[in-house]
This record gives C-alpha cells, structure tokens and sequence, in this order.
C-alpha cells in the first residue's frame, strides 16, 4: 500500500470514528464530499483493500499486444479489401459499385 493510500485510510477511519466530518476529510485528501462517502462505502464493504487501485497485480485495460497504429491500419485494409496496400487508390476495389 502507498503512502497516499495510508493517509486516506487513516483520514477515512477518523471518520468512521466521528473524529472528522466528510467534508473535513474531503478537504484533508484533497476529494470531493461525494468521494469520500464512496470511499467509506468501500472501505465497509471491502476493509481496507478498498483504498488500494481496481486493476492492482492486473494488466491495464488498455493494454494489447497490437499497437493501436497496427490495429487501425489492418482493419482498414480488411474492410477496403485491399490485397496489397502499397498499390495506388485508382486500383482498389471501389465499395457499393460493381
């Protein structure tokens, strides 16, 4: 668990113990007040693995084996059907016309 992470947790036990108010603790973590009362949602449901990030210990929902550039130009040659994509536009097939 980070640092920051250790200070929101001990800034949202505070709360749970009456010790701070919700904005009080929102102004502290620098949140908004409807943050925090998702954080303490958290934080009783899931104890205080809630304060660590979703993805911990997973790939990145972004993340792919194809660059993005590699994917956006072989699905647009699949879908212009073009056998090779070094030939000049005049030669590819021309989409809704026989």
């Amino acid at each position: 668990m980070s640092q920051r992470e250790r200070d929101r947790l001990r800034v949202l036990q505070d709360v749970e113990q009456g010790h701070l108010t919700q904005l009080e603790a929102a102004g502290r973590i620098h949140l908004c007040d409807r943050q925090v009362r998702r954080l303490l949602l958290r934080l009783r449901e899931q104890g205080d693995r809630a304060m660590l990030h979703g993805l911990r210990g997973r790939p990145s929902n972004a993340s792919s084996r194809v660059p993005s550039s590699r994917r956006f130009w072989h699905g647009y040659v699949n879908a212009m059907r073009i056998s090779d994509p070094r030939s000049p536009p005049s030669t590819w097939p021309r989409k809704g016309y026989p």
